[in-house]
């Protein structure tokens, strides 16, 4: 039965039930992805009337944030390294935290190439203006892919946080112990071993134990003290394809919205002028916005998409009433996005009789990175607590924690934007 109340909602809803119901969770490079794209690209094309694109590319799945249990695994053979060389341990330990700040924190994607590929794909389409006369162009994208359950999410997301903190401290902890254990035990015996240890019982049990032997004794123990960090980055999140988030809310309910909201400017032409729509289903977000990238590179100096007067939106995740924000940057990525994309946003939120809120994404990234490092104007758009929550990234993102009335005013704003976008236009004129 139709909901008359909230139609537009209800229609990106439909679109979400959909592909979900035939493809369930839809992890980056999988064929439940490939799957999920295949549908998306005809309910584009039945929506729009407009052919789509398909474009694949090669994905390392398990190269960003689905690397943190390895690793915590990591981190246990350095503990064990410990205690026959503390250089291992430090060799080990450093590696490790380089892979994470270059990987998991930035998404650089430097060490791909020793992880295997699979492959993900990018669907578009693109609504030329009725009048023939191109004066803007606005992408609609939103990413097709969900995500691994993040198993502390869903057990306790007030812990999360406080857990996966640890987890990175007790790494970068091991790492200063091994380096205040070479410089003891080479001051203490000249050696650098579990030899160094011997010395030090040798020592103790004839007496002749120096402070700096003490010390030695103090730092060999101390590493037991981060084994629950370690053991919660190897359990972060589960590899059970069964258990993976099903991405209703992230991010079908996005490529919903960006569907319904280029149907709604196919079928009243006069609300957006002279503006090229085009409408974009990213592969691979999870992977590190793989997809993105991959579309930037591919059509960066393709002017019949980027130029000057191009304006990217990126739709990702609708679904908390109270938490429709303006997503100004990706702070671990270090790029902030568009200021006027960003102010348009906000006042088409406040335009629609909601509250604004305006947030930086504090870990982790969008697929507006991707654009902002190729300097395209663009700006993240969602209706998401930015808290973690028991249904982000886990088995409890599913259709019926959706909301009509949040889906109906995520549509409403992003409508909202981009007539802003058009008005600018038109005084221009």
């Amino acid at each position: 039965m139709q909901n008359q109340q909230f139609t537009k909602g209800q229609q990106v809803f439909d679109l979400v039930k959909e592909v979900i119901d035939v493809t369930g969770p839809r992890l980056p490079g999988s064929e439940e992805e490939r799957k999920g794209a295949e549908i998306i690209a005809n309910q584009i094309e039945r929506e729009l009337g407009t052919p789509t694109i398909t474009e694949q590319f090669k994905t390392p799945r398990h190269a960003c944030i689905s690397a943190i249990p390895w690793l915590g695994w990591g981190m246990f053979i350095a503990f064990c390294l410990f205690y026959l060389s503390p250089i291992a341990s430090l060799v080990v330990s450093t590696a490790l935290l380089l892979f994470a700040l270059t990987h998991i924190f930035y998404y650089s994607h430097m060490l791909d190439k020793l992880f295997k590929k699979d492959i993900s794909q990018n669907v578009y389409s693109t609504l030329e203006p009725r009048s023939g006369n191109k004066k803007y162009t606005v992408m609609l994208t939103a990413h097709m892919d969900s995500s691994w359950c993040w198993m502390h999410s869903y057990k306790n997301p007030k812990t999360m946080m406080i857990k996966t903190g640890i987890g990175v401290i007790s790494g970068v902890a091991l790492l200063v112990v091994s380096v205040i254990t070479i410089i003891l035990e080479a001051v203490s015996s000249g050696k650098v071993s579990f030899m160094g240890l011997s010395s030090v019982f040798a020592n103790l049990s004839t007496g002749v134990a120096t402070k700096t032997d003490i010390a030695v004794l103090v730092m060999y123990c101390l590493p037991v003290l981060f084994l629950p960090g370690f053991y919660w980055l190897s359990t972060y999140l589960s590899y059970d394809k069964a258990k993976a988030a099903p991405g209703a809310m992230d991010n079908l309910s996005g490529v919903a919205t960006a569907i319904a909201v280029a149907k709604h400017f196919k079928d009243n032409p006069d609300d957006c002028g002279d503006a090229r729509i085009i409408v974009m289903g990213a592969g691979a977000e999870e992977s590190g916005l793989v997809g993105a990238l991959d579309f930037v590179k591919k059509h960066k100096d393709d002017k019949n998409i980027f130029d000057e007067h191009t304006y990217v939106l990126n739709l990702d995740s609708f679904r908390d009433y109270d938490n429709f924000n303006v997503v100004k940057k990706d702070t671990l990525q270090f790029k902030p996005f568009d200021k006027e994309l960003v102010e348009l946003s906000q006042k088409a939120i406040a335009n629609c009789g909601l509250e604004v809120h305006t947030i930086e994404n504090p870990v982790g990234g969008s697929d507006s990175t991707a654009f902002a490092k190729a300097g395209i104007k663009t700006v993240t758009l969602n209706a998401q607590d930015p808290r973690p929550t028991d249904y982000y990234h886990t088995t409890r993102d599913t259709l019926d924690n959706l909301n009509l009335n949040t889906l109906d005013k995520g549509f409403e704003v992003v409508r909202e934007v981009v007539r802003l976008i058009d008005a600018k236009y038109r005084e221009n004129n």
